[in-house]
């Protein structure tokens, strides 16, 4: 049965699946079906249906120390978590845990923090829903990104297609009416537990959650936790596994040159349907969709594939484009309106160059200060006004990423004044454009609003921070000291090592050598090959999934 959906996903992607060089863009259907169908024979990555490795339920466990079995169900729930995210060619040969407190990033002023591990100021993650439809209260049943998907689709009286493992979430009414509009926001990089230490500076999002359906144990499942795979997850709601997205980019063996997703917003690495695919089918394209985001990698998913879908339309996707500081699209795939295109964020530092003391005067530099959100939501505003939202009975969607919370924490941090005055006016903005929708169609929408991921905080020293290319250079000077040719790519964001190897099997060395030695390093807790993580795929079906608690107060 497993490969019977596989095999039918494969067969409804082919046309999804464009020209490009390497085998990590899966091009043709012959390689779609081949991958897909291998991997159903294979294993099932569904959801949260990776099972235990028998490892964990050794006897021999019994007599361990209390700490070595807690270290023990740590190390083998995030094996199951990079499990839930493999995909056959895609993801890397090493897959790295650091220890708690540190974090591995790259060396480079915008990113002296780095998300993409498992410790829970990562995968800990704001979920709520608000609106006519929705059943207010506090729920503590476990909640995924996978279930956003399903849940927004059944208010809108639709289904996910199989390859979604997400749920849907007890929080609408009886007898609901479908909202005029569903919106979903996507706050990038935004802890949960910003909104407790940043309540008061957050006074429209502390308002919403009070009257909302909020999740408080709502965390991020898979390894890695970034941008490209939380929103792909979040859109589509499939498993990284299913859906193909596992990481902000593969390493491409036959061009010999990293893959970034999504680049010049081009859908067809994602390998699964999306709300607004699902909803613009089944609306035959009368319906208004609108997705939005601040880097490709996030406004992509959120759009799905528009008119690339076989019998699509072209939705409307806005996306930053930090070299020219306008909006930009793929006019193959999606379109960008009129009035959209003369927008520039040049126009942010034009009274300043300078934003708390920083220099903010070039396309990319706006972005990591509290100046870009107003425009992100000035786009918005602008699509609400002029786009013919809520205007028949067909409902309508707005899918939007805001990158600040991101891009300061990045930068700045999670306790950061910078941080702090970002989020005020990401939530001022937030009341900007609920108001302009207010206005279009009253209070007959339904508002969901979740993080693709959270942020590390600063360490107490910088001991703790590590980087990419001493741990590539670290692994060299002692495998591979003449021709320093093991390692391929190593994004930080992914938690994934490329490997090449034949050269490993030229020096006569094994994945495991590496990750041993790797291990060995103070700053890491777990370093798993792809072997391991394969096998944890083919463990059987657990009952993970059908254990969680439905409670909710």
């Amino acid at each position: 049965m497993r490969v019977s959906w596989q095999m039918l996903a494969g067969h409804r992607l082919c046309g999804l699946v464009g020209s490009g060089p390497g085998p990590s863009r899966l091009t043709g259907c012959s390689a779609v079906l081949l991958t897909l169908t291998l991997f159903a024979m294979a294993s099932t990555v569904s959801g949260q249906q990776v099972k235990r490795s028998s490892g964990s339920d050794a006897p021999q466990i019994r007599h361990d120390a209390p700490a070595d079995k807690a270290v023990r169900a740590r190390r083998q729930r995030f094996l199951e978590m990079f499990a839930r995210a493999y995909f056959p060619g895609r993801t890397g040969q090493l897959l790295v845990v650091p220890r708690k407190g540190d974090f591995i990033t790259r060396p480079d002023p915008y990113w002296t923090q780095m998300h993409g591990s498992p410790w829970p100021y990562d995968v800990d993650i704001p979920l709520m829903f608000t609106g006519p439809a929705v059943r207010a209260g506090r729920y503590s049943m476990a909640a995924v990104q996978q279930d956003i998907a399903p849940t927004l689709a059944a208010a809108l009286g639709v289904k996910m297609p199989p390859t979604a493992t997400g749920q849907v979430l007890p929080v609408l009414r009886k007898d609901f009416g479908r909202p005029r509009v569903i919106m979903l926001l996507v706050l990038d990089g935004m802890r949960r537990d910003y909104f407790d230490r940043f309540a008061a500076s957050m006074p429209t999002l502390t308002a919403l959650r009070r009257r909302a359906a909020w999740f408080t144990q709502a965390q991020v499942n898979f390894i890695p936790t970034n941008t490209a795979v939380g929103h792909s997850t979040i859109s589509t709601g499939a498993d990284p596994g299913v859906h193909g997205i596992t990481g902000v980019s593969t390493y491409d063996w036959e061009g010999r040159r990293r893959h970034d997703m999504f680049a010049g917003c081009a859908p067809q690495d994602l390998l699964a349907l999306t709300l607004a695919d699902v909803w613009q089918r089944a609306t035959a394209g009368r319906a208004v969709i609108l997705a939005q985001g601040s880097i490709d990698r996030a406004a992509t998913p959120l759009a799905g594939h528009g008119s690339c879908l076989p019998n699509g339309t072209p939705v409307v996707l806005a996306s930053y484009d930090q070299q020219s500081g306008a909006w930009h699209s793929n006019p193959a795939c999606f379109r960008l309106p009129d009035y959209l295109k003369d927008m520039n964020a040049r126009t942010l530092w034009k009274d300043s160059p300078e934003w708390m003391g920083h220099r903010v005067d070039s396309t990319t530099a706006v972005r990591y200060s509290a100046l870009f959100p107003k425009f992100e939501s000035d786009a918005t505003i602008a699509m609400i006004e002029h786009e013919p939202l809520g205007e028949d009975s067909v409902a309508d969607l707005i899918l939007l990423n805001y990158k600040g919370p991101d891009f300061v924490g990045h930068k700045y941090g999670p306790e950061s004044e910078e941080l702090r005055v970002t989020l005020a006016e990401v939530d001022r903005q937030v009341a900007r454009v609920l108001s302009a929708l207010e206005a279009k169609v009253g209070k007959d929408y339904l508002l969901a609003v979740t993080a693709d991921h959270g942020m590390p905080s600063i360490p107490p020293s910088p001991d703790h921070r590590h980087f990419t290319p001493t741990i590539a250079d670290l692994l060299h000077e002692k495998f591979d000291p003449e021709g320093k040719q093991l390692v391929t790519s190593f994004e930080p964001e992914n938690s994934q090592i490329y490997i090449d190897e034949d050269r490993l099997s030229r020096l006569g060395l094994t994945l495991r050598d590496l990750a041993q030695f790797l291990e060995s390093q103070p700053y890491m807790f777990a370093v798993f090959t792809n072997d391991e993580v394969r096998r944890a795929v083919d463990a059987p079906k657990s009952a993970t999934r059908a254990r969680r608690q439905t409670k909710y107060k």
